[in-house]
């Protein structure tokens, strides 16, 4: 079957879940379920980031190793993808690069927009010096344009959807709002909302680009930032107070790696007593790195491997019981 024909059949079973299928359970032989988590990819490579050469082709192997380690991992289940899944503008030549890279995945998966996927021209502007690369943002018109292409590019049943595994409900979350870089619009609060409200018999995992405010020490002047998080911050922390133990908003958007100290570190992370946000770095680095979530019938337990040295990474393993 090829890849395009199999993720659509994926998804035609995607959207009978979100409608009340039968959730999803556990392989044979196996207790926990293994979704691998990946964001910004950023793919090509940001050239802006990286102008040098050789830079650039080392990521770009680094990418593709990354691809051949994880198709070998035989317990994967499905993968989600945190968005900027292009490089730097959203247009069709960046977007031909990811189809071409996501088909290469052995797993089906599961994706959310991040800004560079949407909020942006298809080309840089000229600066007043005459520089090309400064980013414009889209029209509103456009913006939405961008969403809706990304949906039916990845066959998504909505702009955002959600699906069960095990007694998680997973969902997926869209920067619909379209005024700040990922801000979630009234219509899905309402919908979060109601949500949140009707499952109550275990944790739900919001899979969304950006994190929520304040979980992150501000390492840097961009961290904790509204273009930085997700928005509405204080109508979300309201409707998220609601939230069952054990979830998890589970993003991307600040590159932040597993070095930085409060990558990882629970009291920083935690939003309140019943929900944590699990940051995850970028992989348009010259390091890599990308989180593990192996969904068990009473706990969730999160774990980062790091690429370039072929090793998990103990210390940085959380478990979440519910």
């Amino acid at each position: 079957m090829k890849r395009r024909d199999f993720l659509k059949s994926t998804v035609a079973f995607l959207g009978w879940f979100a409608m009340g299928g039968m959730p999803l359970g556990f392989a044979e032989g196996r207790d926990y379920y293994h979704i691998l988590l990946i964001s910004d990819l950023h793919l090509p490579v940001r050239v802006k980031k990286f102008p040098d050469k050789e830079a650039q082709a080392d990521i770009w192997a680094k990418k593709q190793n990354l691809l051949k380690t994880v198709n070998a991992w035989m317990d994967v289940d499905e993968v989600a993808l945190l968005g900027d899944l292009a490089a730097r503008y959203g247009n069709e030549k960046e977007f031909r690069v990811v189809d071409d890279y996501l088909g290469q995945l052995q797993f089906p998966y599961y994706a959310v927009a991040g800004n560079h996927d949407y909020a942006y021209k298809d080309d840089p502007v000229e600066t007043k010096k005459g520089k090309k690369h400064k980013l414009a943002a889209g029209t509103l018109a456009e913006k939405k344009a961008k969403l809706a292409a990304f949906q039916k590019r990845y066959h998504l049943p909505g702009a955002y959807y959600a699906r069960d595994v095990g007694r998680c409900r997973l969902l997926y979350l869209s920067p619909d709002g379209c005024h700040s870089s990922v801000e979630i619009s009234d219509e899905q609060l309402v919908w979060l909302k109601k949500e949140i409200a009707s499952h109550r018999n275990g944790p739900i995992l919001f899979f969304f680009h950006g994190p929520l405010m304040g979980t992150l020490r501000t390492y840097s002047k961009k961290i904790n930032t509204v273009a930085a998080t997700a928005q509405p911050s204080q109508k979300l922390l309201e409707i998220l107070s609601a939230v069952p133990p054990g979830s998890l908003w589970i993003s991307g958007h600040t590159h932040t790696p597993p070095t930085n100290d409060s990558y990882a570190d629970i009291r920083v992370n935690r939003i309140n007593e019943n929900l944590v946000n699990i940051h995850n770095p970028t992989i348009d680095a010259r390091h890599l790195y990308t989180n593990s979530l192996y969904i068990y019938k009473d706990r969730i337990v999160i774990r980062t491997y790091d690429h370039n040295n072929g090793v998990w990474l103990d210390a940085l393993e959380r478990t979440f019981s519910f």
